[in-house]
C-alpha cells in the first residue's frame, strides 16, 4: 500500500477545485476533459435512473437527459476537501427545480474521483447524503423512457 495515500496535496486539491469552478461557470469542456475516455460514474439515487455510466460518451448522453429536467435552475457547487495524486474527495451541493412539477431538488453529495497515472479521473463514486429524499424526488418525478 502507498503510505502517502492519506496525505493531502494542496496543489492537486486546487486543480480539482478548478475543475468544479469551471463547471459552475458553465465551462463543461474543462470538466469533461478532466476525465478519461472510459471514465465510469457510479452514482447515488440523486442521479435518478442514471445510476451508472460507462465512458465519456455515456456520461454526456446522461447529462443531456438529466440537466434539461431542471431547465436553467440546475447547479452543482463543489468544494474539494482532499486530493492527492491518487484521488480527490469533494463535497457537492446539487440543486435545481423540476421544470414541469416545480419540485425542489436539494442534495448533498460526496464525490470521490480516482485518478489514472496521467492525473485524469478514471472512476467516480457519489454518495448522496440526502438519499431518501432523492428516492422520493424521482418517485414523484419519473423519467419517461429511462
Amino acid at each position: 500500500m502507498d503510505e502517502n495515500w492519506t496525505i493531502n496535496d494542496a496543489e492537486r486539491a486546487a486543480r480539482t477545485q478548478g475543475v468544479w469552478d469551471a463547471l459552475l461557470a458553465g465551462d463543461f469542456a474543462t470538466a469533461l476533459d478532466s476525465n478519461t475516455d472510459d471514465v465510469i460514474f457510479e452514482n447515488g439515487p440523486g442521479a435518478g435512473p442514471w445510476r451508472r455510466t460507462d465512458g465519456k460518451d455515456s456520461f454526456v448522453d446522461m447529462a443531456m437527459k438529466f440537466i434539461p429536467i431542471f431547465g436553467e435552475s440546475w447547479k452543482q457547487v463543489g468544494t474539494c476537501v482532499f486530493a492527492n495524486d491518487q484521488f480527490a474527495v469533494t463535497l457537492v451541493a446539487e440543486t435545481g427545480k423540476h421544470e414541469k412539477s416545480g419540485d425542489v431538488f436539494d442534495n448533498r453529495a460526496i464525490y470521490i474521483n480516482r485518478f489514472d497515472k496521467d492525473g485524469k479521473t478514471e472512476r467516480v463514486w457519489t454518495v448522496d447524503l440526502d438519499s431518501e429524499e432523492m428516492d422520493r424526488f424521482w418517485q414523484r418525478n419519473p423519467v419517461e423512457g429511462a
